[in-house]
C-alpha cells in the first residue's frame, strides 16, 4: 500500500471512530385534558400536564455510560398518622427519576448502579409505547415502583431471543428513602421465538420480586406472568399479576388491544381488573379505557379515549369521562 493509500485509509478510520463522550439529550410530555361525566361531577373538567421527562444518554467510553432523567409532576398531599392530609406547594415540581452509571462492555451482560428502572414496569412501557394514555397494571395499583435506587444485571442473548434482568434494589421506590434493613430481589426473564423477523414481537415473560424485611419479618412477594404480540397492524398484550404479603394474597389480571392501520389511526382498548385480597368479598376494583389514538411523529401522538372505573361493591357508581391525552417528544 502507497504511502497516500495509507494516510487516507488512517484518516478514514480516525472519522469513522466514535469520539466520546457522546451526549443524546430527549425529552417528552403527556398533557391531557379531562371531562368528568361521574353522577354529581357538574360537568368537571379541566387541563393537566401529567409528566415532563428530560433525559439525558451519555456514553463515556466504549465501556462507560450514564443516564440522568429529571421527571416533574405536582406534588401530591401527604397522608398523615392520624388520617388527615398535609398539603405542600402544589406548583409542578423536578425530581431525579433515574441516575446511574452503566457498564456494557461486559459480552452479552449490562452493570447498572445508581437509580435505576425496575426490570418489569419499564417493559410494558416500553413494548405498547401507549405511557402517555396510561402507565402499567403494577404501576397504577401501586404494586410495583418504576425505579428504585440499587444495582441490576441485564443479559440480552441470542439476538433477542432472551433477555433478562436481576436487581436488587432498597424497595421502597425512587421517590421515598430506605426506611429499614430490607431489600427487594427482582426478577424478569423474557423469551420471544419471533425476535430475528424485523416486524414481529412475541415476548413471554415471567417476573418475581421478593421484599425481606428482618425488622418486621413479613416478606412481600410479587408475581406476574405475561405475554404480548406486535406487528404494524396489531399490538395484543395479556398479563396476570399477583402480591403475597403476610396472610393477604391479592391477585389481577389485565389485557390490551390496539389494532391500528400505519399512516391513519389506531384503536385501543384497556381493561384491569385488582382484587387485592381474595379472602375478602367485593373489595376489587375494574377500570376499562376505549378510545382512539393517532401518531403524528415517532414520539407526537394524540388519543381521545372513555376511561371508566368501579368498585366491585357498587358497579353501579362508578367514575367516567372523556380524556383527550396528548405526548410531544423529542
Amino acid at each position: 500500500m502507497s504511502f497516500l493509500a495509507l494516510t487516507i485509509a488512517l484518516a478514514h478510520a480516525e472519522d469513522e471512530a466514535p469520539k466520546f463522550p457522546v451526549v443524546k439529550p430527549s425529552g417528552v410530555i403527556f398533557a391531557r385534558y379531562q371531562y368528568d361525566l361521574t353522577d354529581g361531577a357538574d360537568g368537571a373538567n379541566a387541563f393537566a400536564v401529567d409528566r415532563v421527562y428530560l433525559r439525558t444518554d451519555v456514553k463515556m467510553s466504549k465501556r462507560f455510560a450514564a443516564r440522568i432523567t429529571l421527571d416533574a409532576d405536582r406534588m401530591k398531599p401527604l397522608e398523615l398518622g392520624d388520617g388527615t392530609e398535609a398539603t405542600f406547594d402544589t406548583r409542578y415540581r423536578v425530581f431525579v427519576k433515574h441516575a446511574y452509571l452503566a457498564v456494557k462492555d461486559l459480552g452479552p451482560l449490562e452493570l447498572r448502579a445508581g437509580m435505576i428502572d425496575t426490570p418489569y414496569t419499564s417493559f410494558y412501557d416500553n413494548f405498547t409505547d401507549n405511557r402517555y394514555i396510561t402507565k402499567s397494571f403494577a404501576d397504577n395499583e401501586k404494586i410495583l415502583d418504576t425505579a428504585d435506587l440499587g444495582v441490576a444485571l441485564l443479559g440480552d442473548h441470542w439476538d433477542g431471543l432472551v433477555d433478562w434482568n436481576l436487581s436488587l434494589v432498597n424497595g421502597e421506590g425512587y421517590a421515598k428513602p430506605e426506611i429499614d434493613a430490607g431489600k427487594s430481589v427482582q426478577a424478569r426473564i423474557t423469551v420471544d421465538p419471533l425476535a430475528k423477523m424485523e416486524d414481529r414481537d412475541l415476548p413471554i415473560t415471567a417476573f418475581a420480586a421478593y421484599s425481606g424485611n428482618p425488622t418486621t419479618t413479613v416478606p412481600t412477594f410479587i408475581y406476574a406472568g405475561a405475554v404480548g404480540f406486535q406487528m404494524p397492524r396489531l399490538l395484543v398484550w395479556a398479563e396476570v399479576l399477583g402480591k403475597i404479603e403476610g396472610p393477604t394474597s391479592g391477585m389481577g389480571y389485565s389485557g390490551t388491544l390496539n389494532p391500528r392501520l400505519p399512516k391513519y389511526a389506531g384503536l385501543v382498548f384497556r381493561y384491569d381488573h385488582w382484587d387485592p385480597d381474595m379472602a375478602t368479598d367485593d373489595d376489587a376494583t375494574t377500570s376499562l379505557i376505549a378510545g382512539v389514538e393517532k401518531d403524528f411523529l415517532e414520539k407526537v401522538a394524540v388519543a381521545v379515549t372513555y376511561e371508566r372505573s368501579w368498585d366491585d361493591a357498587t358497579p353501579d357508581v362508578p367514575e367516567h369521562g372523556i380524556v383527550v391525552h396528548m405526548q410531544a417528544g423529542f
